[in-house]
């Protein structure tokens, strides 16, 4: 149990990373993917927005300037119309006038409004934000003037499209960051009940179930809570149970080994006395001068017929002794041996016994033949029965077993007070079957009953079924052997 605990990886040492931090991970590259998807929107946001205002701007400074030129013929003084319009565009954050004469010297222009935010560089270069510039010839009239230059500069637009993503940016930034810690916080406050339920289960790998873990965090660290409670509360209970049992199996053996003794005693003891008894008058026979022949061979008859008898009994308590069924026999062949055996033994008992044939595992066969032997010895021990009758048959998907005799029912109030039952009934259940033994009325008596699982092979076997495998009525009945009078 210590290896086993030793073996499990503590969430705090090796190079696996926590599910706190997986999570901050994965939080972390789903920001950067958010911040890197919003930064690509609000470029081609800010770049269409931009070239939208630089072409509505030229084109209302291309109006302002036809109108211009139609209004030139009709005009008293030409140069002050001309100055005057050049100052209307003094200041504006986008387009420049210039007055280019003849030769291309520049005569007036208007001073831009101009914004003191720098702006990056590689933001101007990345927007390839370049001023437009459209030449419109003037008329006679404004001579030497010949034509206005309207020259829109993006720079403002763009200092405004870099103020917007700053705030944009620090905003999602913001965002993103307080969403990050929410969730941490959360996640923090949910995981935390695994720290107990982690040393719950270092405490079970150490043989400890005493110590609970305390429900708490949301419903699914709660239900997981409850499920190591319960599992802790099922292996205290099979710890306790596995604790008894090993208490139970010590007394067995006592008790096996006081029957041992007893049957050599009873059975072969008075054999064994009766032999030394008739060899000794054979002695004695022989060593006197009138030797009678006839007496002689009459006792050692006696001995042969007393040996035989001994050899008999000492296969009885060797077959009690054998772990499982007789080799080559079967569950079938070892239980009429043993009921032949036993109807030799008690003459006015008659056995009536239904026994499957096939082939249903060692184990599955070795626990139904010892729980049938132990059901069968307690009815002839502690009972006074005319008749038994052991029925044996593959039922769904268990091998189930029932005995029962007319012998008198419980002489107390405990049904499974000897320790032979209660073995049995313990190692039936550890295979995953039950038994059960009850008092019966009519006529008055004991049965003995339970099932125990088959396995797939020994299903396969039987080639029925699972849910149809069942002895039929007239199978039990020609598989029923009747031994009376020790027959």
């Amino acid at each position: 149990m210590r290896q086993q605990t030793s073996a499990i990886p503590s969430p705090s040492r090796g190079g696996s990373m926590s599910l706190k931090a997986r999570l901050a991970v994965t939080l972390a590259v789903a920001f950067v993917v958010i911040v890197v998807i919003g930064s690509v929107l609000t470029f081609f946001q800010a770049r269409d927005t931009i070239r939208t205002e630089l072409e509505a701007a030229r084109s209302v400074a291309t109006n302002r300037v036809a109108q211009l030129v139609a209004e030139l013929p009709a005009s008293r003084d030409v140069p002050a119309k001309l100055a005057g319009f050049v100052r209307t565009f003094n200041g504006d954050r986008r387009v420049k006038i210039l007055l280019i004469d003849s030769l291309g010297v520049i005569r007036d222009q208007s001073v831009l409004g101009e914004d003191t935010t720098a702006l990056p560089e590689w933001f101007v270069k990345l927007l390839d934000a370049d001023p437009l510039t459209t030449i419109m010839p003037l008329t006679a009239a404004s001579e030497p003037i010949t034509a206005a230059a309207i020259v829109v500069d993006p720079r403002n637009e763009l200092t405004d499209a870099w103020f917007d993503l700053l705030t944009s940016f620090g905003l999602l930034v913001l965002f993103l960051s307080l969403a990050f810690g929410a969730v941490w916080v959360v996640a923090d406050r949910a995981l935390r009940p695994l720290r107990a339920i982690h040393t719950a289960f270092m405490r079970i790998g150490d043989g400890v179930y005493a110590a609970k873990v305390m429900p708490e965090g949301p419903p699914e660290m709660r239900e997981l809570a409850h499920g190591v409670n319960t599992l802790m509360d099922r292996l205290d209970a099979i710890s306790t149970r596995n604790r008894r049992l090993s208490d139970r199996l010590l007394h067995l053996e006592d008790e096996e080994r006081a029957q041992l003794a007893r049957d050599l005693h009873d059975d072969v003891g008075p054999l064994l006395f009766a032999i030394d008894v008739d060899a000794s008058r054979i002695r004695r026979a022989a060593n006197t001068s009138a030797t009678d022949a006839e007496a002689i061979a009459e006792r050692a008859a006696a001995i042969v017929s007393a040996a035989h008898q001994a050899r008999r009994e000492l296969r009885r308590i060797l077959g009690n002794l054998r772990p499982g069924t007789m080799p080559g026999l079967g569950l079938k062949g070892s239980i009429e041996e043993m009921i032949a055996d036993l109807a030799m033994r008690h003459p006015n008992v008659a056995f009536d016994a239904a026994l499957p044939d096939g082939d249903f595992g060692a184990t599955i066969e070795t626990l139904v033949y010892r729980a049938v032997r132990e059901a069968l010895t307690n009815a002839l021990r502690h009972g006074d029965p005319g008749t038994i009758t052991l029925r044996i048959e593959a039922r769904g998907a268990q091998l189930y077993f029932a005995v029962e005799d007319d012998g008198g029912g419980f002489a107390d109030a405990a049904p499974e007070s000897g320790f032979g039952l209660v073995g049995m009934r313990e190692r039936i259940e550890a295979a995953g079957g039950d038994m059960t033994v009850a008092e019966i009325r009519r006529p008055r008596g004991v049965r003995v009953s339970g099932g125990v699982p088959l396995s797939a092979s020994a299903l396969a076997e039987t080639d029925i079924p699972a849910d149809r495998m069942e002895l039929s009525e007239s199978t039990a009945a020609s598989a029923t052997t009747a031994v009376k009078d020790g027959q």
